[in-house]
């Protein structure tokens, strides 16, 4: 990669061209945003460039559409690879923690979604859209990583995403078409429940598999996180591309009233979910602040690929796949990035007592202890490591070890 570089004829010294040094310092603001920014893309080059997006959905096999099913792929692939194991087993102990989040996340709060279905003024797909928004369990990726920067349990995060998503599976259609026939639509959960086992499931136990028993594709992995996760984010731009450019005739016709309408309902259950599970957790529970956290943020999200799959799956008369996809997009837009602004702010507060769960050591993992707050007291001795002799003279230098690694190396291993 070559950088510009501009040369100062009377000092003879070196600066970054401007242009690259504001491009550079935006690459970690576009890293963070960078799955917003693609949804938002997509759902602007399906309204532009809707042909192209058509002619990717048409390619199809059967009941089943090429490009859909390999973005589906893809994306659960990546999360099998990315799946840690260790932190799981360390949470298990925290029985009520995760009793209520998995709860929470399946049956408790979908139950809201019969709400908007009474808003008269929303239209009959978009309440479609909201009310399988609502059965979805929590995110996969951006939950967990949103719990983190807010110093939230690391372990229980994760915890809450393999088995919200695994029993998800199993649950999230059925649960869906009960709710479909309390508004006077129904589906088959069966054929749902299928496809999710073989677009979603058959792809995540392949993905654990081959980090689990190759090495070479473990260190691949670690090497590699932001490409496999760039990589996940454009395979979910693209199945929404897909389906709003199906549906760009009916969502041009949206006026702004109708756009409003949306971003209000999807931001009402948001913070109703926020709400309600924050009482819990801190009132009832009495969990460490670290794990109400991780509770808060992972029971009041909703992952948007399993609610995408579905929509690719759901017949005609349910109602137009784009306008049911608008209510989903909307909705994780909110989460996001109302979650972000909270956990921001939320990283100050911090328990100064030790967390009741310690994720553990995961040194062949990339340890989930780095990721805690306050999971385990440290040690710290100050001893003095000899330097390099200066000027004739032997000086030391005073090193802080804690639980036996220096501060160099503490300072390596913090994520």
């Amino acid at each position: 990669m070559y950088v510009c570089r501009a040369r100062f004829p009377t000092t003879g010294m070196y600066r970054m061209a401007p242009s690259a040094s504001r491009l550079r310092s935006l690459q970690p603001l576009l890293q963070k945003y960078f799955l917003p920014i693609g949804l938002a893309l997509a759902l602007l080059l399906g309204l532009v460039l809707p042909e192209l997006g058509r002619a990717l959905a048409s390619a199809s096999l059967g009941e089943w559409g090429v490009v859909q099913t390999l973005c589906m792929v893809v994306i659960f692939v990546i999360s099998g690879l990315t799946l840690k194991t260790d932190d799981v087993f360390a949470a298990l102990r925290v029985w009520r923690a995760i009793a209520f989040g998995v709860a929470s996340i399946l049956f408790i709060t979908p139950t809201l979604a019969l709400v908007p279905g009474q808003l008269t003024f929303l239209d009959r797909s978009f309440q479609v859209g909201f009310l399988l928004f609502c059965c979805m369990p929590t995110t996969i990726n951006s939950g967990v990583a949103l719990a983190q920067s807010a110093k939230g349990n690391f372990a229980l995060a994760l915890l809450l995403t393999l088995l919200s998503n695994l029993i998800g599976i199993f649950t999230s259609p059925f649960f869906f078409s009960l709710l479909l026939t309390v508004s006077d639509v129904s589906i088959q959960p069966e054929s749902l429940f299928l496809k999710l086992l073989l677009a979603i499931l058959l792809p995540l136990v392949v993905g654990k598999l081959a980090r689990e028993r190759s090495a070479t594709v473990l260190a691949a992995v670690k090497n590699h996180k932001t490409l496999l996760s760039n990589s996940s984010s454009i395979a979910l731009v693209v199945i929404v591309f897909m389906s709003i450019s199906k549906s760009q005739d009916k969502i041009v016709q949206l006026d702004g009233s109708s756009l409003v309408a949306l971003l209000l309902v999807g931001l009402s259950i948001h913070v109703i979910y926020l709400v309600f599970n924050f009482v819990v957790a801190k009132h009832v529970l009495r969990l460490p602040i670290a794990m109400s956290k991780s509770v808060v943020i992972m029971c009041s999200q909703k992952t948007l690929p399993m609610a995408m799959t579905i929509v690719s799956f759901l017949p005609p008369e349910v109602g137009e796949q784009g306008l049911i996809s608008i209510p989903c997009i909307l909705s994780h837009l909110v989460q996001v990035f109302v979650d972000a602004f909270i956990c921001a702010r939320w990283a100050n507060y911090t328990d100064t007592e030790q967390e009741a769960l310690s994720p553990g050591d995961n040194s062949n993992d990339g340890g989930g202890a780095a990721h805690g707050s306050h999971v385990r007291p440290s040690t710290s001795t100050i001893t003095r490591t000899p330097s390099k002799p200066t000027g004739g003279q032997h000086t030391s230098t005073p090193t802080v070890e804690m639980n036996g690694m220096t501060e160099a190396d503490s300072s390596a291993e913090k994520v």
